[in-house]
């Protein structure tokens, strides 16, 4: 019976053992999830928290892992769940504050699951919408107060089940995948057949006395863009008016075929310019 407990206690600590780093190993794989995860959940909890409260749309999170007085596992976690809360940050669902300090969105765990739908249609090449061009994509959340201009691809329209709220999936030129929910010029203009799936548009908000407006301008078959010469014109024009040059990031499909028509579309800007100062050029020696 003596020679049993050691025994005993041993393959106890090593079960113990076992399932902490089965533990450490989940939260590490959980923190850059484009899904609701666990570590979401427990980060979850504090929007009911009345300390917390930050208004309608936020709820506070300090999660400081070098705190004194955590255990290893208090520590991990926290560790983990601060992670997490910077990959959020990255999606456009919270802010930091410092010192541990993090303002999260309450709608987050909405968005999150979207965007896990988003995921899934997209692995099961899902007939409501069309396949992201890469799926090195990051994802991100861009909501109509932050939106100031974005161009880009419908990859699919969706409604979330627990709020209702409808959105639309944009791959954007800019090399991201932004989750949008639908406003009241969204849903007139796809009440009329717009806004397709596989659609190019262009979204610009701008502001009248009656307040800040979305203007949607619907290109058609995102294809078809490809071939518009007179379109990736102008767009590179105006990318280099405002001190940015196209350029091909190395994405695929769809997206690497656009940035690649830009990258086209403003050399050959620069060869009407090198043209047009030979010709004034020439004229003036003729003089």
């Amino acid at each position: 019976m003596k020679d049993l407990v050691p025994k005993v206690l041993r393959h106890s600590l090593t079960k113990c053992g076992e399932l902490f780093a089965n533990r450490a190993l989940s939260g590490r794989r959980e923190i850059s999830e484009l899904r609701f995860t666990f570590l979401d959940r427990r980060i979850m909890r504090e929007a009911s928290n009345p300390s917390a409260d930050f208004g309608p749309q936020y709820f506070e999170v300090i999660r400081n892992p070098t705190e004194a007085g955590l255990s290893e596992t208090e520590r991990l976690r926290t560790h983990h769940e601060a992670a997490r809360l910077a990959v959020l940050h990255r999606m456009g669902l919270a802010e930091s504050t410092g010192g541990g300090s993090w303002l999260v969105r309450r709608d987050s765990e909405q968005v999150l699951r979207a965007m896990q739908r988003t995921a899934d249609r997209q692995k099961t090449l899902s007939v409501h919408g069309v396949l992201m061009s890469d799926d090195r994509l990051p994802m991100t959340t861009l909501a109509v107060r932050d939106l100031t201009s974005v161009d880009g691809r419908i990859l699919l329209h969706g409604e979330e089940e627990a709020s209702g709220r409808s959105y639309l999936m944009l791959e954007g030129t800019d090399g991201q995948a932004y989750h949008i929910y639908r406003t009241p010029e969204m849903e007139e203009l796809r009440s009329q057949g717009g806004l397709q799936t596989n659609s190019f548009v262009r979204l610009r908000k701008f502001s009248t006395v009656c307040g800040p407006v979305v203007e949607i301008q619907d290109l058609g078959d995102s294809e078809a863009v490809l071939r518009n010469k007179a379109h990736l014109l102008e767009t590179a024009r105006e990318m280099i008016r405002r001190g940015v040059y196209p350029k091909d990031d190395g994405w695929n499909g769809w997206l690497g075929r656009y940035q690649k028509a830009l990258v086209d579309a403003a050399f050959a800007l620069e060869q009407r310019q090198v043209k047009e100062r030979e010709r004034r050029r020439s004229r003036d020696l003729g003089r």
